[in-house]
């Protein structure tokens, strides 16, 4: 079984820390794109949290950095940050500082594949980027230790490559064996240069069903994002002369994608969410 390299994952992401999660570029694209999938990522997320504040303890895997884990403390959970690299949780520890919110956090080194935390912990395990992928071969280890620390009927939330999109990369950048490689064995690289596994559906529905949760959902995030902001321009009007004003239509850019990540088109998805529960 091929499995990544701790020490490699962690050097590489100690690396990065310091600029890590500084703002998109200033391409309005991609600034958008990024956009879109930080909402597509946190709205279904943000609907499974008591209403009656009742406060969680929420499991935040890979979650240096703390973008997502400041939001969970920001609506009165407390958060168990987990990531690889120490540098990494500097990084989360900055931003729970600079927000006031340290008294809601809990930081941790590990890893995701070995994790050294209790059976049933947590109210919700969120693990969104790369985490689950960097495991490589073991992902299925991945998959069972995080629902392992849920409790039972808990939300369980992945973040994974796709295997498509890494496929459809390869051929857009003109490398047609890289692609049919990938297509079988789906290995692939981040943008950081490690490797990492991109999912077929099916390899997640089984890896959800062998760790013993139940599978709500799968979708895509953002999904067929640089075409259809293409039509987009194209139909309200918009010309080299005078460009249509894609920022300021943004809650519309916003509600399409919300809807076309949800109706089926997963696999056109740059990155795929898994919505799963613990089984009780």
């Amino acid at each position: 079984m091929t499995t990544a390299d701790p020490q490699s994952l962690k050097r590489r992401y100690d690396e990065v820390s310091p600029k890590y999660d500084q703002g998109a570029p200033n391409a309005m694209a991609i600034k958008l794109f990024w956009l879109t999938y930080e909402h597509l990522t946190w709205k279904p997320v943000e609907a499974l949290l008591p209403k009656d504040g009742t406060a969680w303890r929420v499991l935040d895997a890979g979650g240096g950095g703390g973008k997502f884990g400041t939001r969970f403390a920001e609506a009165g959970h407390h958060v168990t940050v987990l990531d690889i690299s120490p540098g990494m949780l500097d990084g989360a520890r900055a931003q729970f500082a600079a927000k006031g919110l340290l008294d809601h956090v809990t930081f941790v080194e590990g890893n995701v594949a070995a994790l050294e935390l209790p059976d049933a912990a947590f109210d919700l395990v969120f693990c969104e980027g790369d985490p689950v992928s960097y495991c490589l071969d073991a992902y299925p280890r991945a998959v069972k230790e995080l629902v392992r620390v849920a409790k039972p009927g808990a939300p369980v939330v992945l973040g994974v490559d796709n295997r498509y999109e890494a496929f459809s990369g390869y051929l857009k950048l003109g490398k047609p064996q890289e692609a049919f490689r990938t297509l079988h064995d789906g290995r692939t690289t981040c943008p950081y240069g490690l490797p990492v596994h991109a999912f077929t559906v099916r390899e997640l529905e089984r890896a959800v069903a062998d760790a013993g949760a139940e599978l709500l959902e799968i979708f895509g995030k953002p999904v067929m994002f640089f075409d259809m902001l293409h039509a987009m321009t194209a139909a309200h009007g918009g010309t080299a002369e005078k460009p249509w004003d894609a920022w300021a239509a943004r809650e519309e850019i916003l509600a399409l994608q919300e809807k076309l990540a949800h109706e089926g088109f997963a696999v056109l998805g740059q990155h795929f969410q898994v919505m799963a529960r613990r089984k009780v």
